[in-house]
């Protein structure tokens, strides 16, 4: 999906306006919300949704909602568009509420996990942070074995979903068009983490350069698909933790 230029970190992106008093706010999921008409996806965040691939909804489905329902308190957040709407039209936002962002309480709660999206990187540091915090607690989302940190030696219970995945590389290179981390010897079945070239080269430039992971423990999360073995594509420079 094509991102639409950030401007928060130049402060361009004022929030918007609070909607007028009489207007209601409904939890629709732990990370999606409705005022109106109009319905809202908190960036950088993932709860549990409603559809599951075998089951009706995914464990910790109606906790995390009523997380955002007590956050919310029934009130209209303050909000800002950080990316493009979703392809079913929902704005996706940054939420304030009682001085806090909706995406802070529900991570700390429990309620979701990080998924960076936008390009702001302070403020997904800070949700790594308080989701590490989380889980070392094992609050909310993360008491259930559905949600556990899985190890890359096997990952296959991981595919099918958004997981995250702990391991060292045991290569790490260049392939075509894209940069391969390789968590196996087999590249047909281990699992691999990948991205594009040309995104694997503006993170060198930054100075997360992937080819210096090569036996370095790691953190990687996104959705597992089955391409040669459990494999992530990697699209955005937060998706893989240094541990």
């Amino acid at each position: 999906m094509r991102r639409r230029a950030f401007l928060i970190g130049a402060g361009a992106a004022a929030a918007m306006p609070r909607a007028v008093a009489e207007t209601g706010v409904e939890a629709l999921a732990g990370d999606r919300f409705r005022i109106d008409d109009q319905d809202f996806q908190l960036s950088d965040i993932r709860a549990p949704s409603a559809y599951a691939l075998h089951a009706d909804a995914e464990p910790h489905f109606e906790e995390s909602k009523r997380a955002l329902e007590k956050a919310l308190n029934g009130a209209v957040p303050d909000w800002r568009e950080t990316a493009q709407p979703t392809r079913w039209g929902e704005k996706v936002v940054r939420a304030d509420s009682e001085g806090a962002s909706l995406q802070e309480r529900l991570v700390e709660a429990g309620a979701a996990r990080v998924v960076p999206l936008t390009g702001d990187l302070d403020f997904i540091g800070r949700l790594l942070t308080l989701e590490a915090g989380a889980r070392a607690l094992r609050r909310g989302l993360w008491a259930l074995d559905a949600y556990r940190v899985f190890d890359a030696i096997a990952p296959e219970a991981a595919v099918g979903a958004f997981n995250l995945i702990e391991g060292a590389p045991v290569k790490a290179a260049k392939v075509g068009g894209r940069f391969y981390l390789n968590f196996g010897e087999d590249y047909k079945t281990d699992f691999t983490a990948s991205a594009a070239s040309g995104l694997a080269r503006r993170w060198a430039k930054a100075g997360f350069d992937l080819a210096r992971l090569n036996g370095v423990k790691i953190r990687v999360r996104g959705y597992v698909d089955e391409i040669n073995g459990p494999s992530v594509d990697l699209k955005h420079i937060r998706q893989i933790e240094i541990l």
